[in-house]
């Protein structure tokens, strides 16, 4: 369950990113941080489990690579 702050948080300092087929969103700071990448996060559909969280995003979550689109998923 989102709490009132990271509702908060994501209105005003986030930027979506996407969304799974869990129904769970992606967002990225729309500042870029001092050490050059901007914070990211998952606010999750329903119960929050990161285990809901599909390898493609979790990748993108930890900057293994740069930003998920279904095209790299055909690949």
């Amino acid at each position: 369950m989102t709490t009132a702050i990271t509702r908060l948080i994501t209105k005003l300092r986030g930027e979506g990113v996407g969304t799974d087929e869990f129904g769970n969103q992606y967002y990225q700071d729309r500042k870029v941080a001092p050490n050059g990448r901007r914070k990211r996060w998952v606010v999750y559909e329903g119960d929050d489990e990161a285990s809901k969280v599909p390898p493609e995003w979790n990748a993108w979550l930890h900057y293994t690579c740069l930003l998920y689109t279904s095209d790299a998923a055909d690949e």
